[in-house]
């Protein structure tokens, strides 16, 4: 199978939901999170029972999802292209690492004659231009992960007149022509963040180190943990910083806030939870609860230094999305049904029940994301057939 990979402009195991903290009360849950529960409790029955592949499990019909989509079948192997913004973290490092992973398994070649990637960083033109060469050079399928929700209208709309499906997954897009992968934006951020004011007993100061700004996840995820947080009088936002979702960017910012030796009783980040720990190490402060992403060195943190203060959730974004977007893309061009809006059960990790080779790999790189097993869509790569894939930034 050919692979290309072109980056331009390079800036770049489910636990379930309704988990109850010692002496916290139990909330009753919003549709959505109920929907998250019932998705959850089929993934891990599919894991349980030893299942592979199951279409019902791994399509699953969002909430919000307002039809079904099929396509005339084609014969297959087919020609992807998979069209990223910006790579300018880990979690894309490794979207990317999956998806080339997935290509060369034994499922991806048999499906897959050729995959095209293109990085085109934060320029929404560039990335425009990126997918309209994949519809002129003839892809079966994109996949986007687009740079802004509303930027590509236009050019998705130009693919579905070519008959090229765009599955949107991550930062997906508002066009009602492209079809949606994600998780949970909103219950995402608020999941971590009930978490949060449930260990502070709803009484203390809280940093926010959120993502990149200006993309759908970013604003989501910051909508649902400051809706939870308003219901909490108590509990004070005294500071949001920039954290691209990046270890590095995220240490420096929280750095740069505990110089000015204000009081934090608990952090809540949407990437980079890493950086933020060591931010606090350097600075000797001691650790608070935190809320954070699915990094190895986060969830190894919370199960090694809960004696230091440092207790919490992980959420995790699963960079395998990437791989649930490209099942979807073959699913259609076979000439099945899916529907048009996916939602995939959020990877919950907490200090209580948080395992080793489950939640966590001790010898695998803090910035790895470890939410990469998804039994009922057939993904079941190992950290080394991810790490083994190079890319170049």
């Amino acid at each position: 199978m050919k692979r290309h990979y072109l980056f331009v402009l390079a800036l770049l195991t489910f636990a379930m939901i309704g988990a109850v903290l010692p002496g916290s009360h139990q909330l009753s849950a919003s549709p959505a999170q109920q929907a998250t529960m019932a998705a959850t409790e089929s993934m891990a029955a599919t894991a349980a029972a030893g299942g592979g592949f199951d279409p019902a499990v791994c399509f699953r019909a969002a909430t919000n999802s307002d039809k079904d989509i099929s396509m005339e079948a084609k014969k297959p192997p087919f020609k992807i292209g998979i069209s990223n913004s910006f790579i300018g973290n880990s979690w894309r490092t490794q979207m990317i690492q999956m998806a080339t992973a997935y290509g060369n398994s034994a499922d991806g070649k048999a499906l897959i004659s050729d995959l095209t990637i293109v990085s085109s960083g934060q320029d929404v033109e560039a990335q425009i231009a990126a997918m309209d060469n994949m519809i002129a050079k003839g892809v079966d399928a994109i996949i986007l992960d687009a740079a802004t929700p509303e930027a590509f209208g236009a050019v998705i709309k130009r693919a579905a007149d070519a008959g090229i499906p765009v599955i949107s997954f991550d930062n997906v897009v508002t066009a009602p022509e492209a079809i949606l992968v994600n998780e949970d934006q909103v219950e995402f951020g608020a999941t971590m963040a009930q978490d949060l004011v449930e260990r502070l007993k709803g009484k203390g100061n809280i940093v926010m180190v959120n993502g990149v700004p200006g993309t759908s996840v970013d604003q989501d995820r910051q909508k649902g943990a400051k809706d939870v947080f308003a219901k909490s009088p108590d509990i004070k936002i005294i500071a949001e910083l920039e954290g691209d979702w990046d270890s590095g960017k995220a240490q420096t910012v929280m750095s740069d806030f505990l110089a000015t030796n204000q009081k934090v009783d608990a952090v809540w980040v949407q990437g980079g939870t890493p950086g933020v720990i060591q931010a606090f190490k350097n600075a000797k402060v001691a650790l608070v609860p935190m809320a954070g992403e699915a990094e190895n060195g986060f969830r190894k943190a919370l199960a090694e230094m809960k004696d230091q203060g440092l207790v919490g959730i992980s959420v995790g974004q699963t960079p395998g999305m990437v791989t649930v977007a490209m099942k979807t893309a073959l699913e259609l061009l076979q000439g099945r049904k899916v529907p048009r809006i996916i939602a995939m059960p959020l990877p919950i990790a907490r200090t209580e029940t948080i395992k080793e080779g489950v939640d966590y790999f001790k010898d695998v790189p803090d910035d790895f994301f470890t939410a990469i097993k998804i039994p009922a869509c057939g993904i079941d790569l190992s950290p080394e057939e991810i790490l083994a894939v190079k890319i170049q930034q």
